[in-house]
């Protein structure tokens, strides 16, 4: 069997109905005369790419501040070599 095609306009709609106006996927899905299980996959990966951005973005972070302590070191090394000679 093949999967039916949903344009993204759908997909988003959907998933806007679920996240935001907090409908259950079934009554999300009967309102655009959709399957209720094409919602809850929908949404379900929709909320595993934002969660994995967030962990992205906190990622990113904790490496920015890694380097800003690593050049601070650097700094201090190198000042202390400065006056060792």
């Amino acid at each position: 069997m093949r999967a039916k095609y949903y344009p993204a306009e759908l997909k988003n709609e959907a998933i806007r109905l679920v996240t935001e106006q907090r409908l259950s996927a079934a009554e999300a899905a009967s309102r655009l005369n959709i399957g209720a299980d094409a919602v809850l996959v929908w949404v379900k990966r929709f909320r595993d790419r934002r969660s994995r951005l967030s962990e992205v973005n906190r990622l990113k972070a904790r490496v920015h501040e890694l380097a800003s302590e690593r050049d601070a070191l650097i700094e201090i090394a190198t000042r202390l070599l400065d006056r060792t000679g």
